[in-house]
């Protein structure tokens, strides 16, 4: 038997959803088996699998540990015995592996570098050349940072991220910098993906452009993905019905505004109406204005130019604002928050 008391980061879970979490290699047959034997209960009560856990639940589990070990699960006792040591020996190479990203990564972020901070939300700085999440199993990205730092800090547990693991929210392309909002809980990667999807979180940027932009504006369209290339191709044709529409791409809208003009480049601040990949660098590139160092979109010649004049990377893209809504309970302490994060000088050292 296997008593399971659910833990703060655990409740607004369906019960189902939690035992499968607990014993990730179980069918989900052998849960709504376990569950109508009364094999497993809620608070001592027979349970369907729906019910929504809250904090101080009592799961009691009525089987073997070997039954749950079978199943994925974790031994009783922290001392396991050796059936377990190969599981027990991964999770430890896991855990290395964060805490080393925290110490490679976090070396370029600092103490200052951390934004905002609950239980929820972490909002932090990204640095430019860190990936938002990996593409590659070998690479280390900001995701292996965020889980990294919070061990550090014991804010979370190896068995804690065996529940839910935080993770990053608004991806920002690898040479893209600035506020990078992570979700430490679950609760925060649901009211995240709420607010990314109906658009009550206002995203800013800001870009140094090629060329003189003197006037706000906006520029809308559609944007189709080239996976093979992994790049956008934008068109700014409205087409008079949805299937048409469909075919051409996905709706994109991006607003914009100069913040300071020179003779060969602008400063320019945009917030995304849509966030669709590559959105801005794809928009200002239409419109004739690519972001300086770009190498995807812009004029390459100019663009070698510009990163050798001036040292720099990639695209010269930075969130720089997030706006949130206004929020209640449990999210109170962000409601109509604004986080600020400015660019590198160099962003306005080069408008002359």
């Amino acid at each position: 038997m296997r008593k399971l008391k659910v833990r703060r980061e655990e409740r607004e879970q369906r019960l189902n959803k939690y035992l499968l979490r607990k014993m990730p290699e179980a069918p989900s047959s052998f849960i709504y088996k376990m569950l109508r034997k009364k094999n497993i209960t809620l608070n001592g009560k027979k349970a369907s699998g729906s019910e929504l856990l809250q904090e101080g639940d009592l799961v009691t589990l009525f089987l073997s540990d070997e039954t749950i070990l079978k199943f994925g699960g974790t031994a009783a006792d922290e001392n396991a015995p050796e059936e377990a040591s190969a599981k027990r020996q991964d999770e430890e190479r896991e855990m290395r592996e964060f805490l080393s990203a925290f110490r490679a990564i976090g070396g370029r972020i600092g103490k200052s570098g951390i934004l905002y901070e609950d239980g929820n939300i972490l909002a932090v700085r990204k640095p430019v050349g860190v990936l938002s999440q990996k593409s590659l199993p070998s690479d280390m990205s900001m995701n292996e940072w965020l889980v990294g730092y919070l061990l550090d800090e014991g804010k979370v547990s190896a068995a804690s991220i065996r529940q839910f693991r935080p993770s990053v929210c608004n991806r920002l392309d690898r040479n893209t910098g600035g506020i990078l909002l992570c979700a430490v809980s679950l609760q925060g990667a649901r009211k995240m993906a709420q607010l990314l999807r109906d658009r009550s979180l206002r995203k800013f940027y800001q870009a140094v452009v090629v060329g003189r932009m003197e006037s706000a504006g906006r520029i809308e369209g559609y944007l189709e993905k080239d996976h093979a290339a992994n790049a956008v191709s934008f068109t700014g044709e409205k087409s008079p019905d949805r299937e048409s529409a469909r075919k051409e791409g996905v709706y994109t809208k991006t607003l914009y505004r100069p913040l300071l003009t020179g003779e060969k480049f602008s400063l320019m601040e945009m917030e995304l109406i849509t966030g669709k990949t590559h959105q801005i660098r794809s928009h200002l590139a239409a419109a004739g204005h690519p972001i300086a160092g770009d190498p995807k979109y812009g004029d390459t010649g100019l663009g070698r130019q510009i990163r050798e004049e001036y040292g720099i990377r990639g695209q010269m893209l930075w969130c720089s604002r997030i706006e949130f809504p206004r929020m209640e309970e449990e999210f109170e302490a962000l409601s109509q928050r604004v986080i600020t994060c400015d660019p590198p000088a160099l962003y306005h050292e080069m408008i002359k």
